[in-house]
């Protein structure tokens, strides 16, 4: 790291930023010990050498009271994420914009800093964020049951495409995920009878479905108050699972149950954090005068996360087209071959095993 001078009439004050971000190259979002690339570790280092982070602080996040409104993992992309941390700034230096644009500009270009906006000592984007958002994006051939697909060339694949009673009828079976369940079966390491298990989904449902470079791809779009690691992309593998194989509609509400049950985990590359939303905190604003509302961007700032988005589903689709990342992974999933070793921790198998154990989880009445 290069020494940065820190002007002493400096002081520390509470700034809050959003950011995107696209995850191709990073490990994740979560700064790591280990010397790997990860979002924060970026970010870390934008703000020092623009001389916002003391150099006795440099490494340690803690002591800049560093807070995110929520992780994304490896591959995943954002569209605007929130931070709030304790940064040197001029006192006088009043309009944020100032640091908005040299922050801006120093990016890295796989990074894109929104806004800096002015908090109180007491905000945590964390903790006053009341909902996340998320897109995915899932090329329609991965929809479509076996029997249309078996055999078909990646040319003919691409043809394929799906009808508006089919997404209909997706979007009716995924209702059983709104509200309150027990998403054990959707992630690792946690039990059913775990609080953590529970989780709240306020929306989950196909938006859109679109063609772009000769694939067309259908637009999932989930909110909720939180996500379990992984979550959010074993949904995804659960309508997969459900629409391959022709599965009852009541597989979602038994795989709530106590029983285990391993869903496909759906590539990465094609989830999306849209927006984290903080609609109860503006809400509340007019009723204390402690903490700074976060306010919608302006025009501009708009604009510019809208480019930025449509710049992501491009990556997203042009993967497919350069890596065949989701036609890969449903052979994968149809032939039961071995995951990759740096995707073992991630992905899991339907083997033989698990078929019986989804018979059995079908005729159980939930």
């Amino acid at each position: 790291k290069e020494k940065t001078k820190i002007n002493k009439s400096k002081k520390k004050k509470k700034l809050i930023l959003s950011q995107g971000q696209n995850g191709l190259k990073f490990i994740g979002d979560q700064k790591q010990p280990t010397d790997v690339r990860t979002v924060e570790g970026e970010i870390e280092k934008l703000l020092f050498s623009q001389g916002m982070i003391a150099e006795s602080n440099f490494g340690k996040l803690q002591k800049i009271c560093f807070t995110r409104a929520t992780r994304t993992d490896k591959k995943v992309h954002a569209v605007q994420n929130f931070f709030s941390c304790k940064l040197l700034i001029d006192p006088a230096i009043k309009d944020m914009s100032v640091y908005r644009d040299r922050l801006a500009a120093a990016c890295p270009p796989d990074i894109k800093l929104f806004t800096v906006l002015e908090g109180s000592k007491r905000f945590n984007t964390k903790l006053r964020c009341s909902s996340r958002e998320y897109l995915y994006y899932l090329p329609s051939f991965c929809l479509q049951p076996k029997a249309t697909t078996a055999g078909l060339a990646i040319d003919a694949l691409y043809d394929l495409r799906i009808a508006p009673e089919q997404i209909a009828k997706i979007n009716q079976t995924i209702k059983s995920f709104h509200g309150t369940h027990k998403f054990h079966n959707y992630t690792r390491d946690i039990e059913p009878k775990q609080m953590q298990a529970n989780r709240h989904i306020l929306d989950f449902q196909v938006k859109t479905s679109f063609q772009l470079n000769g694939i067309e791809f259908v637009e999932f779009f989930v909110k909720g108050q939180s996500f379990l690691y992984n979550q959010i992309r074993k949904m995804i593998g659960m309508v997969i699972l459900i629409r391959r194989n022709s599965l009852p509609e009541d597989t979602i509400k038994n795989s709530f149950y106590y029983d285990p049950f391993l869903t496909p985990l759906a590539p990465g590359e094609g989830l999306m954090l849209h927006r984290v939303c903080y609609d109860k905190y503006n809400m509340m604003k007019g009723d204390t005068k402690v903490d700074v509302a976060v306010p919608l961007a302006d025009k501009d700032t708009l604009a510019q996360i809208e480019a930025f988005k449509k710049e992501l589903v491009g990556c997203i689709c042009q993967q497919e087209k350069d890596s065949l990342v989701f036609s890969k992974w449903l052979n994968n999933l149809e032939e039961k071959k071995e995951p990759d070793p740096e995707e073992e921790k991630e992905c899991k198998e339907i083997n033989a095993e698990e078929q019986q154990m989804l018979t059995n989880l079908i005729n159980k009445k939930y």
